[in-house]
Parts: C-alpha cells; sequence; structure tokens
C-alpha cells in the first residue's frame, strides 16, 4: 500500500496507509490502517494551517497557508528537497517561500 493524507477544515493534517520511510510523517514506519492526525494540530508547520497534500509513492508533501512546503519520507532521489538524499520521519520544512500548489509523483515532486 502507498500513503494517504487528507487535510481537515481545521488546517490540521491527517495521514494513513504504509509508512516503511516514514513517509506518514509520525516519527516511525508503522502502517496506519486510519486516518490519524500529525502531532497535535498546527504546531507541526509552526502554527501555519496546512492546505494541501500531495503523496508520491514513498514521500509526502504539505503546503501551508503561508506558502511554505513541508515534506517527508524517501529522499533517496532528492524528491524531499532538502538538498541531500536522506529520508525523513518527521515532517522538515523545505521552502518558506510563496509556493501556491504541491505534486508528487513516484519519485519525484512538483
Amino acid at each position: 500500500s502507498r500513503p494517504s493524507a487528507g487535510v481537515a477544515a481545521d488546517g490540521t493534517v491527517w495521514t494513513w496507509g504504509n509508512s516503511s520511510y516514514g513517509q506518514l510523517g509520525h516519527g516511525e514506519e508503522q502502517k496506519r490502517r486510519r486516518p490519524t492526525r500529525l502531532g497535535q494540530g498546527r504546531e507541526v508547520f509552526s502554527g501555519a494551517l496546512a492546505v494541501m497534500v500531495a503523496c508520491g509513492s514513498l514521500h509526502t508533501l504539505v503546503l501551508t497557508v503561508d506558502g511554505s512546503v513541508w515534506a517527508c519520507g524517501f529522499g533517496g532521489n532528492g524528491q524531499l528537497g532538502h538538498g541531500g538524499t536522506a529520508s525523513k520521519r518527521v515532517m522538515m520544512k523545505v521552502v518558506a517561500a510563496k509556493i501556491v500548489m504541491v505534486a508528487a509523483g513516484a519519485a519525484h515532486s512538483v
């Protein structure tokens, strides 16, 4: 199975499915069969509300209302955007610019 994610009306992110590389963002590599909120809400994204999520095969991206992009999961192809190939089990801020959309493919991010 692949990761799945959604943004709730209150701006929190919920993830479920496979997490073999931490792509659910909960800090471990445990599969979740039900949607589980990331953290305690907005503190996951430095207080910003999430507005969009995108899941690749092994990574997840989140766009926040301030235009920041956050990523977690497998980074072996550089798809997390952190400047390296390390995998991340929790959401890490990638871009603090005014991004308006994110998309994720099997092993890439747009």
